[in-house]
């Protein structure tokens, strides 16, 4: 007899990062036929000036800020993703490095202000702030409410919420998409570096999560006067926790079985 699956009452975003003039067109023209396809409207973390030599894959694309607008009128949301994807050799985070980061106020404000008039020129309105490197301080965050850029998408919460300072904060937690019971999950992806078996693995996730992916303005419009609460205080650590649990279990079988059954590795541990 096969075991009923629980049910879930989790929703999903889907984000990809790193859109750029000079991203992988040919694997990004095929997601994009599969986000029209089964009717996504993702989170699009666009770089205003790229300067970042690992995102250039292709040469850069002349109508570029032409999609992006065609992006954000189809409803897609359109995330302000850092200013040049430039991360300082002297600026060392928990992310090991970060282009905001460790910076001081005025030059993260400076930043964010060159990136947001990059934006304005192009007619292309930022609906959040998604940090390059995934990485940021509490600088960061007083610059963002300064240039009244006050929603992000950045981490390991359960639900969204707003904080005391008056930043609507999504939570990022997936790199692929995972069955959870319930919460909200962003699924954060790097196209750059796909190939097939990649792309086959997006379509998949598609097909099966698609009842429950949801877009950026629905959770907005639901949790944007949500307060933070204690268990979006608590949640975070936990899940790190649970995650270097996994992490330490997958090694340990790894292990396990590179030895073979007679290595007393068990033992050993």
């Amino acid at each position: 007899m096969k075991s009923r699956m629980r049910p879930s009452f989790a929703k999903y975003l889907v984000r990809f990062d790193d859109i750029c003039p000079t991203m992988n067109w040919r694997v990004w023209n095929r997601v994009e036929e599969l986000l029209l396809r089964y009717e996504i409207q993702p989170i699009l973390a666009v770089v205003p000036d790229n300067q970042d030599p690992a995102l250039c894959v292709n040469g850069p694309e002349s109508s570029f800020w032409e999609r992006v607008r065609r992006w954000q009128a189809r409803g897609w949301a359109i995330g302000l993703h850092g200013y040049q994807h430039q991360a300082p050799g002297k600026v060392v985070t928990a992310n090991g490095c970060g282009e905001f980061g460790g910076l001081p106020l005025e030059q993260q404000e400076t930043k964010l202000r060159l990136a947001l008039e990059i934006f304005a020129r192009e007619n292309v309105t930022a609906d959040l702030w998604i940090a390059p490197f995934h990485s940021f301080d509490a600088l960061t965050l007083a610059a963002l409410c300064r240039v009244d850029l006050c929603v992000a998408c950045h981490g390991y919460y359960l639900w969204p919420h707003t904080d005391r300072r008056g930043i609507f904060w999504i939570p990022q937690q997936l790199w692929g998409f995972r069955r959870r019971p319930a919460g909200v999950w962003t699924v954060c992806h790097h196209h750059n570096a796909w190939g097939s078996a990649e792309l086959s693995r997006f379509e998949e996730g598609l097909k099966k999560y698609r009842h429950a992916i949801v877009d950026f303005g629905a959770i907005k419009k639901q949790y944007a006067r949500r307060p933070k609460s204690l268990i979006d205080r608590v949640f975070p650590e936990v899940y790190r926790r649970a995650a270097l649990l996994k992490s330490a279990g997958m090694v340990l079988a790894a292990r396990k079985t590179e030895l073979g059954p007679s290595s007393g590795l068990g033992d050993r541990l």
